[in-house]
């Protein structure tokens, strides 16, 4: 009877990332498997390199538990590629929910990788890819199979197909810089001896907005990914602060035109209409993906506070109470989740407000400051910098508040105000 009972009581492998919580399950990836005839045949570099790449992307998933080797029975080996070559009692025994196999060969001087990800309750499979793998874009090959493994588990698949945008800061210099979430691939898209900031993706993840600051100057720039090219908006002013895109394209950002900066929405590059303007200084709008919702920083009541404002009726609530310092609002994707910034005696720190409930909830703990938060494509993964290593650096964390992770930096000097594509 128990043993009718297990199995009729399984959990079938999804999880609701969007749920109060997450079972973990437990993941384990097998050695490479040579698939050719010369079964002695050492694996090439780029092939490990993609094992290491598989593991250290799927780190970045707290729902997951990389199981060793040493805590599987026979220490995991896998005695063949094809379904009926693997003994799933060995790894049931062992509590593995999902088994990872990988395979290679050679082929007309061209190397292949086959993965395949078992159900091991149910025997069945997974997820299975094949790829051609070239050396200089095996994190991209990896990310292919881990967005295919991500969509299939919970149903989405941002996090491996989206980037990073960030300001690199070096003495007296930000640039704008661009990279995967795990922190592969670092790009740069400033070189203007001058101050770079506030970048924020287009919903399209077609352009980033940012600030320059030159010549004490303030100027309005867009960079077109496409075409590799920037374009230089004229808007009225002398401060401009923090762009942002909406979902329709258009473009709020903060102006000085009547004293203290107020927010407008600029299309083609002209003021089409007031967002918010009222006593103090409002800064820092950030859009829902429904372009309903749009999230700022005010201090109309004395220190920075988090408002939120709802586009159909013009409405705006306050969003932060406590603490007198809150800044760098980011509203998640949903439309359902606020994360913010807040001065505490310890230090800034990372909090999320639940608008469906009006439960706020303090994500990050430090050491150091934790700011600048974005939130990822799923409304789930949340990019923040901190300082608790020593310099600026970014990490990932979810709503939950889960252990933030560093991700790969590449580049040296402090890395902050990061912005997540869609």
């Amino acid at each position: 009877f128990f043993f009718l009972c297990k199995f009729c009581f399984a959990q079938t492998l999804y999880v609701d990332i969007h749920g109060p919580g997450q079972k973990s399950m437990n993941l384990f990836v097998s050695s490479l498997i040579p698939l050719s005839k010369e079964k002695k045949e050492s694996p090439p570099l780029c092939v490990k390199f993609f094992r290491e790449i598989l593991l250290k992307n799927f780190s970045f998933l707290p729902f997951l538990n990389i199981v060793p080797k040493e805590q599987v029975l026979e220490k995991g080996k896998v005695e063949g590629f094809s379904r009926k070559d693997i003994d799933f009692n060995k790894f049931y025994l062992s509590k593995i929910d999902i088994l990872i196999v990988l395979g290679w060969y050679k082929e007309d001087d061209k190397i292949f990788i086959e993965v395949k990800a078992y159900d091991v309750f149910n025997q069945s499979l997974f997820v299975g890819r094949k790829y051609e793998i070239e050396p200089a874009l095996v994190y991209v090959i990896a990310n292919r199979f881990c967005s295919a493994f991500m969509e299939k588990l919970c149903g989405v698949s941002g996090f491996f197909n989206s980037y990073l945008a960030v300001v690199l800061k070096k003495k007296d210099v930000r640039d704008i810089y661009v990279c995967t979430p795990q922190g592969y691939n670092w790009q740069r898209i400033t070189n203007s001896k001058a101050l770079s900031l506030s970048p924020s993706w287009s919903w399209d993840n077609r352009y980033i907005a940012f600030t320059l600051i030159k010549n004490q100057t303030s100027q309005l720039w867009i960079y077109d990914v496409k075409t590799n090219s920037f374009k230089r908006l004229n808007v009225p002013g002398n401060t401009i602060i923090s762009p942002s895109f909406a979902p329709n394209g258009d473009l709020s950002v903060s102006l000085d035109l009547y004293g203290d900066p107020d927010i407008f929405l600029l299309r083609n590059g002209k003021i089409v209409k007031t967002l918010v303007r009222g006593w103090g200084i409002d800064i820092s709008p950030r859009f829902d993906r429904s372009g309903k919702k749009m999230v700022f920083v005010s201090s109309r009541l004395g220190g920075p506070q988090i408002f939120l404002l709802d586009l159909d009726s013009n409405t705006i609530s306050r969003i932060s109470y406590e603490g007198n310092y809150n800044t760098d609002p980011s509203i998640s994707p949903d439309g359902r989740h606020i994360a913010y910034a807040r001065l505490t005696d310890k230090g800034h720190r990372i909090f999320v407000y639940d608008t469906k409930t009006g439960i706020e909830r303090q994500i990050t703990f430090g050491p150091g400051n934790d700011e600048h938060p974005t939130w990822g494509p799923d409304s789930f993964f949340i990019a923040f910098t901190s300082n608790r290593s020593g310099r600026y650096k970014v990490y990932i964390t979810t709503r939950l508040g889960t252990e933030p992770k560093p991700i790969q930096q590449d580049v040296e000097g402090d890395v902050i105000s990061p912005s997540w594509s869609k």
